[in-house]
């Protein structure tokens, strides 16, 4: 007989996770279901007594008649425990290919756009162990790897803030239990029925290996020994890419000697980090690209891949943006009003008043081939013509004034989203 864990050893478990001690402010996303909801009363019992205060947002995302009114649900259940809360709307939920997968990236961007706006640092979430069992199948079902074996991570970054997710070593009936102990009702999605969507058929599925041994707790274990080994593979990573990589102008340089030496999984996973900085790709390109990128590679070829170019010069290889990813983005200063704009969600450009008032039709756009016509001197800068080309380029008319990642001046100056200090450690901050 299994006995019910007390909602003392449930916030046990979820302070072991969080860390002591507790963060000034700490936001939580609760969606109405039973594991948010568990979550929230859980970490309002944690806080009580302490300084840390506790902020709760719903995300709407609108797809549902019954949404708004479960998130206003959530909004009682917060008053009554003396939270704030707050209500954040997709405002543009279009239909999409992928909806589950639109859906949640509109969560965690609206999620990091809240917690910043009010200070937050830190947003949990109410991943359980059932949920990072499922993860694990679906992984396993794409015969995924060591990273993707390693489930979901307890913490991680993303918006601009540190997701936290305290409760994947608690399962979903004891959350429930612990709220029916306290006569508080929850909401059910529909759509957790819906068997067209990948996870509700992988839950099913679970539900049938369980009496097979194959539990959410055995598949945490192997999270949990792929985590392990996901961390050692990591930290080669880095090293390799300290020792026989550097950042150029946005372009990621890979010494060819060192790179030939190295294990075939060290050299794909310093490839995808290239790609991820030069790209800001959250997710790795598709097994079959990047084995056809990491054969050109060793058959010394260019070759292009996931919105970049890697180029074979002299003794090294060049991860750069591809053009073509970028020719047609445009990015127009106001004569007056706003003094920065973001290029390809990797360069934050600023202008000083006078050079954007200087000028009638100032463009951010690519260099491009007119660009490096009119760059006689590019050569200088020792790099391929090819991590030049995408570059953004102040052009007044069909003149290009500057170039501001290849030499800031008092008018104009770039900064890296992407911060090139963490690049190699694979903790881009966004």
């Amino acid at each position: 007989m299994f006995l019910t864990p007390s909602a003392e050893a449930l916030t046990t478990e979820i302070l072991r996770q969080i860390g002591v001690p507790l963060p000034p402010s700490l936001g939580v996303a609760v969606s109405g279901g039973s594991d948010s909801l568990a979550l929230m009363y859980l970490l309002a019992d944690l806080v009580a007594g302490t300084e840390t205060q506790l902020h709760v947002a719903t995300v709407d995302h609108g797809l549902r008649a019954e949404s708004r009114g479960e998130a206003e649900a959530v909004a009682t259940h917060a008053a009554g425990l003396g939270l704030s809360h707050d209500i954040l709307t997709w405002q543009n939920p279009a239909d999409q290919g992928n909806l589950q997968g639109a859906a949640r990236a509109a969560r965690y961007r609206l999620l990091g756009d809240w917690a910043k706006s009010r200070g937050i640092a830190q947003v949990a979430v109410g991943h359980t162990a059932d949920d990072q069992a499922e993860t694990v199948l679906m992984r396993l079902r794409r015969a995924s790897g060591v990273t993707g074996l390693s489930g979901m991570p307890v913490r991680h970054h993303r918006d601009g803030v540190e997701i936290l997710r305290p409760m994947l070593g608690l399962r979903r009936r004891d959350l429930r239990d612990f709220l029916l102990s306290r006569d508080i009702s929850w909401s059910d999605d529909p759509s957790n029925q819906d068997r067209r969507f990948e996870r509700v058929r992988i839950r099913d599925a679970f539900r049938a290996l369980e009496p097979l041994g194959v539990t959410a707790e055995a598949l945490a274990a192997v999270a949990e020994n792929m985590r392990m080994a996901e961390a050692a593979l990591s930290q080669a990573t880095q090293a390799a890419a300290t020792d026989i990589a550097c950042l150029r102008y946005g372009a990621v340089m890979i010494d060819a000697a060192g790179f030939e030496q190295l294990p075939e999984d060290l050299a794909r996973r310093l490839v995808v980090r290239a790609l991820a900085y030069v790209s800001g790709a959250v997710y790795p390109p598709r097994r079959m690209a990047l084995q056809d990128a990491m054969r050109a590679m060793q058959a010394g070829r260019s070759t292009t891949i996931q919105g970049c170019r890697i180029l074979r010069r002299g003794s090294g290889f060049w991860v750069c943006r591809e053009l073509q990813a970028v020719r047609d983005l445009r990015r127009v200063f106001p004569a007056s009003g706003q003094a920065e704009v973001i290029w390809d969600e990797t360069w934050r450009i600023h202008a000083t008043r006078q050079a954007r008032e200087g000028a009638a039709a100032i463009e951010i756009r690519p260099v491009g081939e007119d660009g490096i016509r009119q760059l006689t001197d590019w050569r200088q800068y020792g790099v391929p013509r090819e991590v030049i080309l995408p570059l953004p380029g102040v052009w007044s008319g069909d003149e290009l004034r500057s170039v501001p990642v290849l030499q800031a001046t008092s008018d104009w100056s770039v900064a890296a989203i992407r911060s090139p200090a963490t690049w190699a450690s694979g903790t881009l901050s966004h």
